[in-house]
Protein backbone atom coordinates (compact mmCIF):
# COMPACT_ATOMS: atom_id res chain seq x y z
CA UNK A 1 0.00 0.00 0.00
CA UNK A 2 1.19 3.10 -0.71
CA UNK A 3 2.60 5.97 1.37
CA UNK A 4 1.38 9.20 0.40
CA UNK A 5 2.44 12.53 2.52
CA UNK A 6 0.39 15.33 1.70
CA UNK A 7 2.45 18.79 3.12
CA UNK A 8 2.15 22.25 2.51
CA UNK A 9 5.30 23.48 4.05
CA UNK A 10 8.58 26.14 3.14
CA UNK A 11 11.95 24.91 2.44
CA UNK A 12 13.38 28.72 2.23
CA UNK A 13 17.29 27.79 1.99
CA UNK A 14 19.07 30.19 4.82
CA UNK A 15 21.91 31.07 6.62
CA UNK A 16 22.62 33.09 9.65
CA UNK A 17 24.35 36.45 8.79
CA UNK A 18 22.52 39.53 9.68
CA UNK A 19 21.24 40.96 6.04
CA UNK A 20 21.00 39.38 2.94
CA UNK A 21 19.90 40.55 -0.49
CA UNK A 22 17.35 38.03 -1.41
CA UNK A 23 16.33 34.11 -0.60
CA UNK A 24 15.43 31.09 -2.66
CA UNK A 25 11.94 29.32 -1.75
CA UNK A 26 10.70 25.55 -2.47
CA UNK A 27 7.10 24.49 -0.91
CA UNK A 28 6.66 20.70 -1.33
CA UNK A 29 3.17 19.96 -1.24
CA UNK A 30 2.84 16.00 -1.69
CA UNK A 31 5.41 13.42 -1.83
CA UNK A 32 4.19 9.91 -3.07
CA UNK A 33 5.50 6.76 -3.09
CA UNK A 34 4.52 3.20 -4.80
CA UNK A 35 6.23 1.46 -1.51
CA UNK A 36 6.63 2.31 2.01
CA UNK A 37 9.26 4.89 2.07
CA UNK A 38 10.25 3.35 5.69
CA UNK A 39 12.38 0.39 5.88
CA UNK A 40 9.22 -1.14 7.99
CA UNK A 41 6.35 0.56 7.46
CA UNK A 42 4.87 3.64 6.86
CA UNK A 43 4.52 4.69 10.62
CA UNK A 44 7.94 6.34 10.27
CA UNK A 45 9.41 9.86 10.53
CA UNK A 46 11.23 11.18 7.86
CA UNK A 47 12.43 14.97 6.17
CA UNK A 48 13.51 16.96 3.23
CA UNK A 49 16.55 18.46 2.40
CA UNK A 50 17.54 21.27 -0.33
CA UNK A 51 21.06 21.69 -1.59
CA UNK A 52 21.15 24.80 -3.83
CA UNK A 53 24.80 25.31 -5.73
CA UNK A 54 26.31 26.64 -8.78
CA UNK A 55 24.93 25.50 -12.52
CA UNK A 56 26.52 22.51 -13.23
CA UNK A 57 26.30 20.91 -16.76
CA UNK A 58 26.32 17.31 -14.60
CA UNK A 59 24.96 17.43 -10.99
CA UNK A 60 27.01 15.88 -8.82
CA UNK A 61 24.97 15.45 -4.84
CA UNK A 62 28.49 14.74 -3.61
CA UNK A 63 29.85 18.01 -4.40
CA UNK A 64 29.60 21.37 -1.71
CA UNK A 65 26.40 23.47 -1.68
CA UNK A 66 27.88 26.34 -2.56
CA UNK A 67 24.77 28.56 -3.10
CA UNK A 68 23.02 27.25 0.72
CA UNK A 69 21.45 24.07 2.18
CA UNK A 70 18.56 23.44 4.01
CA UNK A 71 16.35 21.25 5.61
CA UNK A 72 12.35 20.75 7.13
CA UNK A 73 11.94 19.56 10.72
CA UNK A 74 11.72 15.36 11.17
CA UNK A 75 8.18 14.62 9.69
CA UNK A 76 5.44 12.00 10.68
CA UNK A 77 4.46 10.21 7.78
CA UNK A 78 0.69 10.70 9.77
CA UNK A 79 1.46 14.12 11.38
CA UNK A 80 2.59 16.64 8.91
CA UNK A 81 3.21 19.66 10.27
CA UNK A 82 2.21 22.69 7.59
CA UNK A 83 3.99 25.39 9.29
CA UNK A 84 7.50 23.68 9.13
CA UNK A 85 10.23 25.69 6.77
CA UNK A 86 13.62 27.05 6.72
CA UNK A 87 14.83 30.07 5.78
CA UNK A 88 18.47 30.01 3.86
CA UNK A 89 19.13 33.43 1.90
CA UNK A 90 21.88 34.49 -0.36
CA UNK A 91 24.47 37.64 -0.08
CA UNK A 92 25.70 38.06 -3.52
CA UNK A 93 24.31 38.80 -6.74
CA UNK A 94 21.54 36.61 -8.10
CA UNK A 95 22.97 34.06 -10.85
CA UNK A 96 19.98 32.78 -12.20
CA UNK A 97 21.38 29.61 -13.26
CA UNK A 98 21.98 27.46 -10.75
CA UNK A 99 21.73 23.71 -10.09
CA UNK A 100 19.26 22.61 -7.48
CA UNK A 101 18.76 19.13 -5.61
CA UNK A 102 15.84 17.91 -3.54
CA UNK A 103 15.54 15.09 -1.30
CA UNK A 104 14.06 12.87 0.85
CA UNK A 105 15.67 11.18 3.52
CA UNK A 106 14.66 8.33 6.62
CA UNK A 107 15.24 9.97 10.29
CA UNK A 108 17.36 7.49 12.63
CA UNK A 109 16.20 8.08 16.01
CA UNK A 110 15.02 11.38 15.56
CA UNK A 111 18.42 12.65 13.52
CA UNK A 112 18.21 14.81 10.86
CA UNK A 113 21.76 13.36 9.99
CA UNK A 114 22.62 12.60 5.79
CA UNK A 115 25.77 10.93 6.40
CA UNK A 116 24.25 7.49 5.61
CA UNK A 117 22.86 7.46 2.46
CA UNK A 118 21.03 4.13 2.57
CA UNK A 119 18.63 6.28 4.40
CA UNK A 120 18.02 8.61 1.23
CA UNK A 121 14.65 8.10 0.39
CA UNK A 122 14.54 9.90 -3.10
CA UNK A 123 16.98 12.82 -4.98
CA UNK A 124 15.80 14.63 -7.90
CA UNK A 125 18.00 17.61 -9.28
CA UNK A 126 18.61 19.47 -12.85
CA UNK A 127 20.09 22.57 -13.35
CA UNK A 128 17.40 25.01 -14.51
CA UNK A 129 16.99 29.09 -14.90
CA UNK A 130 15.29 30.73 -11.94
CA UNK A 131 14.40 34.35 -12.55
CA UNK A 132 13.47 37.00 -9.61
CA UNK A 133 9.71 36.47 -9.30
CA UNK A 134 7.39 37.15 -5.94
CA UNK A 135 4.82 34.39 -7.88
CA UNK A 136 5.24 30.40 -7.62
CA UNK A 137 6.35 28.25 -10.07
CA UNK A 138 4.41 25.04 -9.77
CA UNK A 139 6.18 21.20 -11.04
CA UNK A 140 5.10 17.72 -10.77
CA UNK A 141 7.91 15.03 -10.73
CA UNK A 142 7.61 11.60 -11.70
CA UNK A 143 10.99 9.53 -10.86
CA UNK A 144 12.08 6.21 -10.33
CA UNK A 145 14.79 5.04 -7.63
CA UNK A 146 15.17 1.48 -5.86
CA UNK A 147 12.26 0.03 -7.87
CA UNK A 148 9.88 2.76 -6.41
CA UNK A 149 8.32 5.41 -8.10
CA UNK A 150 7.77 8.58 -6.75
CA UNK A 151 5.82 11.77 -7.29
CA UNK A 152 6.86 14.82 -6.11
CA UNK A 153 4.73 18.08 -6.32
CA UNK A 154 6.35 21.53 -5.03
CA UNK A 155 6.85 25.13 -6.41
CA UNK A 156 9.29 27.79 -5.61
CA UNK A 157 10.49 30.93 -6.19
CA UNK A 158 13.65 33.38 -5.74
CA UNK A 159 12.29 37.11 -3.80
CA UNK A 160 14.89 39.78 -3.07
CA UNK A 161 14.76 40.90 0.43
CA UNK A 162 13.37 44.59 2.15
CA UNK A 163 15.30 46.98 0.05
CA UNK A 164 16.82 44.84 -2.66
CA UNK A 165 15.33 45.12 -5.82
CA UNK A 166 16.31 44.33 -9.57
CA UNK A 167 17.31 40.98 -11.90
CA UNK A 168 19.88 40.08 -9.59
CA UNK A 169 18.89 41.99 -5.83
CA UNK A 170 22.04 44.52 -6.12
CA UNK A 171 19.65 47.42 -6.62
CA UNK A 172 19.94 48.44 -2.68
CA UNK A 173 17.02 51.20 -1.91
CA UNK A 174 16.00 52.11 1.51
CA UNK A 175 13.68 54.63 2.14
CA UNK A 176 15.14 57.83 4.26
CA UNK A 177 14.31 61.50 5.45
CA UNK A 178 17.21 62.18 7.14
CA UNK A 179 20.03 64.73 6.32
CA UNK A 180 21.60 62.03 4.42
CA UNK A 181 18.47 61.59 2.06
CA UNK A 182 14.49 62.78 1.74
CA UNK A 183 13.03 59.73 -0.80
CA UNK A 184 10.83 56.84 -0.95
CA UNK A 185 11.80 54.33 -3.37
CA UNK A 186 9.92 52.20 -6.23
CA UNK A 187 9.15 48.47 -7.01
CA UNK A 188 12.58 48.92 -9.45
CA UNK A 189 14.77 50.17 -6.53
CA UNK A 190 14.12 54.04 -8.20
CA UNK A 191 14.97 56.82 -5.50
CA UNK A 192 11.86 59.41 -5.49
CA UNK A 193 12.11 62.53 -3.76
CA UNK A 194 10.18 63.70 -0.68
CA UNK A 195 8.39 66.51 -1.70
CA UNK A 196 10.47 69.54 -1.45
CA UNK A 197 13.72 67.72 -2.09
CA UNK A 198 16.14 67.47 -5.30
CA UNK A 199 19.10 65.40 -5.82
CA UNK A 200 20.29 61.84 -6.38
CA UNK A 201 20.02 61.11 -3.12
CA UNK A 202 16.94 63.92 -2.64
CA UNK A 203 19.75 65.98 -0.16
CA UNK A 204 18.82 69.33 -2.00
CA UNK A 205 16.02 71.66 -0.83
CA UNK A 206 13.84 73.31 -3.17
CA UNK A 207 14.07 77.10 -2.16
CA UNK A 208 11.25 79.08 -2.40
CA UNK A 209 9.88 79.64 -6.27
CA UNK A 210 11.33 82.72 -7.94
CA UNK A 211 14.51 83.00 -5.43
CA UNK A 212 17.92 83.57 -7.09
CA UNK A 213 19.78 80.65 -8.06
CA UNK A 214 22.97 82.87 -8.16
CA UNK A 215 22.40 84.96 -4.93
CA UNK A 216 20.05 82.81 -2.85
CA UNK A 217 19.83 79.68 -0.94
CA UNK A 218 17.89 77.76 1.58
CA UNK A 219 18.67 75.11 3.81
CA UNK A 220 15.06 73.46 3.83
CA UNK A 221 12.44 73.37 1.04
CA UNK A 222 10.12 76.47 1.07
CA UNK A 223 13.14 78.74 2.49
CA UNK A 224 15.22 81.98 0.52
CA UNK A 225 17.88 82.62 2.25
CA UNK A 226 19.90 85.94 0.78
CA UNK A 227 23.61 85.21 0.16
CA UNK A 228 26.12 88.54 1.58
CA UNK A 229 25.28 91.23 -0.45
CA UNK A 230 21.86 90.84 -1.40
CA UNK A 231 18.64 91.23 -0.06
CA UNK A 232 15.11 91.06 -0.71
CA UNK A 233 11.98 88.17 -0.53
CA UNK A 234 13.73 86.48 -3.80
CA UNK A 235 17.31 87.62 -2.80
CA UNK A 236 17.65 89.63 -6.48
CA UNK A 237 18.36 93.04 -5.07
CA UNK A 238 22.25 94.56 -4.20
CA UNK A 239 22.75 96.03 -0.92
CA UNK A 240 23.91 99.96 -1.28
CA UNK A 241 26.71 101.04 0.56
CA UNK A 242 25.90 102.01 3.84
CA UNK A 243 24.54 105.34 4.22
CA UNK A 244 23.69 105.95 0.27
CA UNK A 245 21.13 108.38 0.36
CA UNK A 246 20.36 108.60 -3.33
CA UNK A 247 22.03 106.06 -4.80
CA UNK A 248 21.71 103.01 -6.68
CA UNK A 249 23.56 99.65 -7.31
CA UNK A 250 24.15 97.11 -9.99
CA UNK A 251 26.79 94.76 -7.63
CA UNK A 252 26.87 94.81 -3.69
CA UNK A 253 27.97 97.87 -2.01
CA UNK A 254 27.98 100.23 -4.59
CA UNK A 255 26.32 103.78 -4.35
CA UNK A 256 25.82 104.91 -8.23
CA UNK A 257 24.23 108.62 -8.05
CA UNK A 258 21.42 109.45 -9.36
CA UNK A 259 20.68 112.55 -11.57
CA UNK A 260 21.39 115.76 -9.34
CA UNK A 261 23.33 114.12 -6.74
CA UNK A 262 27.00 112.72 -5.76
CA UNK A 263 29.37 112.65 -3.12
CA UNK A 264 30.78 109.02 -1.59
CA UNK A 265 27.06 108.53 0.29
CA UNK A 266 25.10 110.77 -2.66
CA UNK A 267 23.95 113.15 -0.49
CA UNK A 268 25.31 116.37 -1.71
CA UNK A 269 23.01 118.15 -3.98
CA UNK A 270 24.55 119.28 -6.71
CA UNK A 271 21.69 121.76 -7.60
Amino acid sequence: MACVLLTSFFILISAHLVESSGVFELKVHSFTSTNSVCKQSCDCQIFFRVCLKHSQDIILPETPCTYGTGMTDILSVDSISSSAHIRVPFFFKWPGTVSLIIEAWNAESSNQSTKNINNTISRLGNKRTLAIDKDWSQEVHLGDQSQQRFLWNFSYRVVCDEFYHGEECSDFCRPRNDAFGHFICDVAGNRICLPGWKGDYCAEPICSSGCSEEHGYCEAPGECKCRFGWEGPLCNKCQRYPGCLHGTCNQPFQCNCKEGWGGLFCNEDLN
